[in-house]
């Protein structure tokens, strides 16, 4: 929850700034607070914090806030279901879910059911329509651990690493979120999909989408009848690069829990490595030597089967593709008194649980996980939980 210990006096003023942006609640324009006014017209949330308690990852739907579905890119209502409207429009819809169970074999004789959530829009009854019958992708608010590092990785070390044609023969076929056409070096690495290039862009994009809030990078805003009102036509940017670069800097400066460097034997056993690997180069600033975060990603997306797939890509990344997710931070998210919620959608309860929702190019890790010896397993879910 406070800033990094490296902040001078005058950054952490700074720092103290953003975080204001971050917690306080947004409000409608007009208004008298001018800096906090632009909320809406439709929103999930009316302040980063809703999603971001404590700093931590979103809450499942009948807890709280910060679980949202993202829809297909050509929805009539947007990228994203926006749940919440001001008064005088109407919000585009619920979230509603039904619970299934997907048979994981975790050996030639057993299975395991393991359940999960098939999630699904429902329509206000001024908004109803064929729209509501689309596909969608639940996404749960990630924990800010670390945010500030994973936006110094070196992209130029990431796209060397990428293995797209699994060329080397190890099963793993990573690749990078390419995001822009004409530029092969633009690549995604902030989101479940890898769908941003920088904390700047990301942050950006959840104040467009979760909150309503315009910004020089995302200048396309909602409506109550799923168009889109872009800023150069008369719409106000309504956070300024200032404030923008304020939440972003306190996001980026939070303070960082002790970063785990050694990984026992067993994490290399059951090949986690392969793509949760330890550490990731960080861009050398100035004359300063090489750094690295222990971040236990490599940024890349991956195919992790059909049973963690979803029907809305992101960038170039396909419906079976996940971003690996950063472990740093696993034990602040699986501690405290609120339900353990794993995954892009929270539906894992368990770091064992969510080991065994790993397939495609991951289940093979699954298989050497499974034969492990009871106490070396027992091993690694205790390093995990560590992390």
């Amino acid at each position: 929850m406070g800033p990094s210990a490296s902040l001078s006096l005058a950054q952490q003023l700074d720092w103290a700034v953003g975080r204001s942006f971050a917690r306080q609640a947004w409000v409608s324009a007009p208004a008298s607070t001018a800096a906090r006014d632009g909320l809406g017209p439709l929103f999930n949330a009316n302040r980063c914090a809703s999603c971001h308690i404590d700093n931590g990852q979103g809450m499942l739907p009948e807890q709280g806030p910060g679980l949202i579905l993202k829809l297909s890119p050509d929805s009539a209502v947007g990228k994203q279901l926006q749940t919440f409207a001001l008064p005088g429009y109407v919000a585009e819809g619920k979230i509603r879910w039904q619970t299934r169970h997907q048979a994981v074999s975790i050996s030639e004789q057993h299975t395991v059911s393991l359940p999960w959530r098939h999630y699904r829009m429902e329509a206000h009854a001024l908004t109803a329509g064929s729209a509501y019958d689309a596909p969608v992708s639940a996404r749960l608010a990630p924990a800010l651990v670390g945010m500030g590092l994973i936006d110094r990785i070196d992209r130029t070390a990431l796209r060397a690493a990428a293995d797209p044609d699994d060329v080397d023969g190890d099963g793993i076929s990573g690749r990078a979120n390419t995001l822009d056409n004409t530029r092969s070096d633009t690549i995604g690495i902030f989101g479940w999909k890898a769908a941003e290039p920088s904390l700047r862009t990301q942050i950006a994009a959840a104040f467009a989408e979760d909150i309503g809030i315009t910004s020089s990078q995302r200048q396309q805003q909602n409506t109550a009848d799923g168009n889109s009102v872009v800023a150069n036509d008369g719409l106000v940017v309504e956070i300024s690069e200032k404030l923008l670069d304020a939440v972003a800097f306190y996001v980026a400066n939070l303070a960082l829990p002790p970063s785990q460097s050694i990984a026992p034997a067993a994490f290399f056993q059951a090949e986690c490595h392969l793509c949760h690997q330890p550490r990731v180069a960080l861009q050398v600033r100035g004359d300063e030597p090489q750094d690295y975060a222990y971040a236990y990603s490599d940024f890349l997306l991956h195919d992790m089967g059909p049973g963690l797939a979803d029907s809305p890509g992101e960038g170039a990344a396909s419906g079976a593709e996940w971003r690996t997710a950063p472990l740093w931070g696993l034990g602040l998210r699986i501690s405290g008194s609120q339900p353990i919620r794993l995954l892009h959608d929270g539906r894992a309860t368990s770091i064992h649980q969510a080991i065994l929702w790993h397939d495609g190019e991951a289940a093979a890790s699954r298989r050497a996980y499974l034969g492990l010896a009871d106490d070396t397993r027992e091993h690694l879910i205790q390093f995990l939980q560590a992390l």
